[in-house]
């Protein structure tokens, strides 16, 4: 993130450039105080984060406000496009909207003309930004702010399936084995995970199952057939063909250019 050097106390943003990016990693947003609050607004693609053990899906239209002096995992990130920034709390001109004081992160859709006039204005304040305009800088964030409300509700089921399949340390299963976990049928799971996400649950199966392999992978001490089977996939040859179709590669090629 750049940096203005006599823009203090502490803003930023920059914007989320459209790529395809699965690779599992911690998200750092540079030169910003760990004291500051995090927020993200998506205008394309989708992604998947977590934030003390629970994850967020974000796609077009949401925001996210991340509070201080949190850790951001990046479980799945496709063809992003929108803004990023962060600030502190003695930046803004008022501080009492009730999500600054929220524990949890604050997930917020936006539709039709909200959605357009939320793009709008994170294009509008980039500009700022580099204009060192503080105080329309200022008047944007108190528009979002204004915008936003804890305690949203979530979907309970595929919000518990996406936690059992980005758990690091469980081996991927089948739909079948998570809707028995869910206590739903595999049907069901199927249903509402693709209402409520836009993908199947076999997709995000396959997406956390690919995530993992390429973690194991840079470790060379494992050896392939251990790869598979910890990523559920005990056939080695089997999970070769599955890798090479996701990625162009064998999982040795993939090894060996890292």
């Amino acid at each position: 993130m750049r940096k203005i050097s006599n823009l203090s106390p502490f803003f930023g943003i920059e914007p989320i450039e459209k790529q395809d990016h699965t690779e599992s990693c911690y998200m750092r947003i540079a030169n910003h105080p760990v004291f500051a609050f995090v927020f993200a607004y998506f205008m394309e693609g989708e992604a998947l984060i977590e934030i003390d053990n629970k994850k967020f899906l974000l796609g077009p239209g949401q925001l996210i406000l991340v509070p201080e002096n949190k850790s951001i995992y990046i479980h799945y990130f496709r063809n992003c496009v929108g803004f990023n920034g962060s600030f502190t709390i003695d930046f803004l001109k008022d501080a009492s909207y009730s999500v600054l004081r929220a524990q949890s992160p604050v997930l917020q859709s936006f539709w039709f003309d909200d959605a357009v006039f939320m793009g709008a204005l994170m294009k509008r304040m980039l500009v700022a930004y580099d204009d060192k305009d503080k105080a329309f800088l200022k008047s944007g964030l108190d528009l979002i702010l204004g915008q936003l409300r804890p305690g949203g509700k979530i979907a309970v089921v595929p919000e518990k399936f996406l936690q059992l399949v980005f758990d690091r340390n469980q081996v991927p299963l089948s739909v079948s084995e998570y809707a028995s976990m869910l206590n739903v049928t595999a049907n069901y799971l199927n249903k509402t995970v693709k209402n409520h996400t836009h993908r199947t649950a076999i997709d995000w199966i396959e997406i956390a199952r690919l995530n993992l392999a390429k973690q194991l992978l840079k470790d060379t001490s494992i050896p392939i057939v251990d790869v598979a089977a910890r990523t559920g996939l005990e056939d080695q040859s089997y999970f070769s063909r599955f890798f090479k179709k996701k990625t162009g590669m064998s999982p040795s090629q993939y090894r060996n250019e890292q």
